[in-house]
């Protein structure tokens, strides 16, 4: 039987897993949400930002050393970089996908995987990269837990009250909202459809630049890891809902912390046990526990 220490070590492990989840997949299920595309190339993207974290963090280490606060800059200038690659990636290759089917949609995003691939062996090459900073864990229970783990989850519940608030309570994110009701009477409001899918897909991919700069210090990069991430992803998204962000939360807290300790009772069949629950929703619930035909 493990210890109150390892118990609480598994939940404070699955809780920093479940933000990371929803960091990702939030972006994921806005470009949904909003445009219905099938981003099968997010977790790529994501990918694409941790390396580009990594080189300005090396960049500007050089001058103020390897300090945890010289990652904010690091993280701004890239997650600036994407959010900005994220609008051309709309207006030169997703934009021709709305009136095509959903293979055609996963096609192209499939090809944007194997590119980006390639381009991250030539500019990184193939080793894997990390930052570690210089942090002592403390000790919590008995048992010693990264500081740096409060930050993960911080961040997470941040984001999460931020997009709520973008949501809700700014104008564009109403306009957001009410493209997903009605894009045809927001367009006859004078308002360019184009520009607000531009600006929700980068957004998108802001959102995941945002997470890969945040987790960096605690998992190393490695060629393949967008693929382990995008299929997690995907069951968060379809167990919450597609394109409803408060879903994605709660399922993400769901497979983070189901994950977590799935690993310490069976660690074979930790992954198994998440698509165990989303078979069961699917069959429940095929739109999700918070997904409705009316997204937000």
């Amino acid at each position: 039987m493990p210890d109150i220490g390892s118990l609480f070590i598994q939940l404070f492990s699955g809780l920093s897993r479940a933000m990371m989840l929803f960091l990702l997949s939030s972006g994921l299920s806005l470009i949904f949400g909003v445009m219905n595309i099938l981003n099968f190339a997010h977790a790529t993207l994501w990918l694409v930002s941790a390396y580009l974290t990594y080189s300005f963090f090396q960049f500007f280490s050089s001058f103020w050393g390897t300090e945890p606060w010289v990652l904010i800059p690091a993280i701004t200038l890239a997650t600036g970089i994407m959010f900005v690659f994220g609008m051309v990636i709309e207006r030169f290759l997703i934009r021709r996908m709305y009136p095509r089917e959903l293979p055609e949609q996963l096609l192209l995003t499939f090809a944007l995987i194997l590119i980006l691939g390639d381009l991250i062996k030539l500019i990184w090459g193939v080793e894997n990269r990390r930052i570690i900073l210089p942090i002592e864990p403390m000790e919590v229970m008995g048992s010693f837990v990264n500081p740096y783990f409060f930050v993960i989850i911080a961040s997470g519940c941040l984001i999460a009250l931020g997009l709520w608030w973008f949501l809700h309570r700014t104008k564009y994110g109403k306009i957001v909202r009410a493209a997903v009701y009605n894009r045809d009477m927001v367009s006859a409001l004078g308002i360019r459809i184009p520009a607000i899918y531009a600006g929700v897909f980068g957004l998108g991919v802001g959102l995941a630049s945002l997470t890969a700069g945040v987790f960096l210090p605690i998992m190393p990069l490695s060629l393949g890891i967008d693929m382990d991430l995008i299929i997690q992803c995907f069951a968060v998204v379809v167990i919450g809902g597609f394109g409803s962000i408060l879903g994605t939360f709660i399922a993400s807290l769901i497979v983070g912390i189901i994950y977590s300790f799935s690993i310490l009772i069976w660690p074979d069949g930790a992954l198994a046990v998440i698509f165990i629950i989303l078979v069961t929703v699917l069959i429940w619930r095929p739109w999700g526990l918070f997904g409705t035909e009316m997204r937000y």
